[in-house]
């Protein structure tokens, strides 16, 4: 659930409400919002939009307490959205599991790793510090090392009697780097120096892949540590998500589970913005609470799905809530089918029926949905 809009807090402390404040008497923001802990300051800076989390976090007194709290996909994302230029500060306050996520959501398109990206992320990272950029060699595969520097760099291993490459240079007299371009040359040098002095295991395994290992092995590799992870934030791979644009007739879906006793409604104000005032979201609200925070899971996994089999780039703050938007709108007519053929109520038929099968039997009527 931490790639999409969330439910809207409940709490007195809202992120918009404190940044309005901030713009107008920053130093009244800044005291009101140190009665506030931690987590609640990591709700109040999700409500924001991403570009402007940057600045709300700014406010803090400790951010670094903050910043650890956010789920991995969102600190990318809104380092993304703010720019590049506002990442070194972030990237500092990140955690091993925030670091790689930000390689894995924005540093490729489709199965092939994008240099230009993760040149960028380089540079922040040098940006960062030594320290930040050391742990970032140590917590993203090797194997996205090894691709990103064959793409900016030479390496030989040149003898103590052996004259070196002409421009190129050395971190032990060993080991010699030629750069492909000028622009270049500080990104290899840090990523070389950082290594060898924090941590020359990796340093000779980064040295050893570049002579030895081949290019699409490496990538393949990669690609899947980073599907693995990509799972556990609720990103399917590909061939399982065009599993939401397979054929589906009304009359051939099946039961999920039967409905439970009756409970308490769930509050609107609980649901995520873009669900309020929506079909579906009233029919959530129909449900027992624990219910329909089961089925709203659902729902926000088809719209991961969705992100991935539209090849939808999973860094950028608009392919979600894209996704949430075209998710909403099949489930909801096929909701409307299924009603009308098996002549139930609406919030009767979504406590029996998968999302993922509403969403394929909307996307079977309405052809504007198969859209990728």
């Amino acid at each position: 659930m931490s790639e999409i809009d969330r439910p809207v807090s409940p709490s007195s402390l809202s992120g918009p409400r404190f940044l309005r404040l901030a713009r107008t008497d920053r130093e009244a923001a800044r005291k009101s919002l140190r009665s506030f802990g931690p987590e609640a300051q990591a709700q109040a800076c999700r409500e924001l939009r991403p570009e402007v989390r940057g600045e709300f976090l700014m406010l803090l007194d400790h951010p670094e307490k903050v910043v650890p709290l956010l789920p991995e996909a969102e600190v990318c994302i809104g380092i993304r959205a703010s720019g590049m230029s506002e990442a070194a500060w972030l990237l500092e306050l990140a955690t091993d599991a925030q670091l790689r996520a930000c390689f894995d959501l924005d540093c490729w398109k489709l199965h092939e790793l994008d240099p230009q990206r993760v040149r960028e992320w380089i540079d922040a990272l040098i940006e960062a510090g030594r320290e930040v950029l050391l742990r970032a060699l140590r917590e993203v595969d090797l194997e996205v090392w090894v691709l990103a520097l064959c793409a900016m760099t030479e390496v030989a291993v040149v003898g103590k009697e052996d004259e070196p490459p002409d421009g190129w240079f050395t971190v032990d007299g060993v080991v010699y780097f030629g750069p492909r371009e000028d622009a270049e040359f500080a990104r290899v040098r840090e990523l070389a120096l950082a290594a060898f002095s924090g941590a020359q295991g990796l340093f000779w395994q980064l040295v050893y892949g570049l002579l030895f290992e081949s290019p699409a092995e490496c990538e393949q590799y990669a690609l899947r540590w980073r599907n693995a992870r990509l799972n556990d934030l609720g990103f399917p791979d590909r061939e399982q998500a065009m599993r939401v644009y397979r054929p589906l007739r009304a009359k051939e879906a099946q039961v999920w589970e039967q409905a439970g006793p009756s409970a308490a409604l769930v509050p609107s104000v609980e649901l995520p913005k873009r669900l309020q005032s929506t079909l579906l979201g009233e029919a959530l609200a129909r449900l027992s609470p624990n219910r329909a925070a089961d089925v709203l899971g659902y729902v926000l996994g088809v719209a991961n799905a969705i992100a991935v089999a539209d090849t939808l780039p999973l860094s950028d703050p608009e392919s979600i809530p894209k996704a949430l938007d075209k998710a909403v709108r099949g489930i909801e007519a096929g909701l409307r089918e299924l009603a009308r053929v098996q002549g139930r109520a609406i919030h009767d038929v979504l406590d029996r029926t998968r999302p993922l099968d509403l969403f394929r039997i909307g996307a079977t009527l309405d052809r504007a949905l198969q859209e990728r």
